[in-house]
């Protein structure tokens, strides 16, 4: 979030920046995460990108996932919606996880 103030008024604005080349579109729902190690995890889908899946986890859960590790999803509303590759845990912020695909 950063803070905007206009010149002409001075009327101050807060707003966060999509600096990503490719657009994402916001998606919600409950899907189900599997882990390299056999964990699953239900997560809220926040966004999903060509590249990349942005999800909440609860809190309890936000230890279980660290960057690096891989991930696949399974959602039983909308099998297409996820593919069903392989997913690389890129960035953990309190409880945001940001994935990439791996090609």
């Amino acid at each position: 979030m950063r803070s905007l103030r206009c010149s002409k008024c001075g009327e101050t604005t807060r707003c966060t920046f999509n600096r990503r080349i490719t657009p994402r579109d916001q998606q919600s729902g409950s899907v189900l995460v599997q882990t390299s190690d056999g964990r699953e995890l239900v997560v809220e889908l926040f966004d999903i990108s060509p590249h990349g899946v942005g999800f909440d986890l609860s809190v309890r859960d936000t230890n279980k996932l660290t960057v690096g590790r891989d991930i696949q999803f399974k959602c039983k509303w909308n099998p297409q919606l996820l593919s069903q590759g392989v997913y690389t845990v890129r960035s953990v912020k309190g409880q945001r996880v940001g994935v990439e695909k791996r090609t």
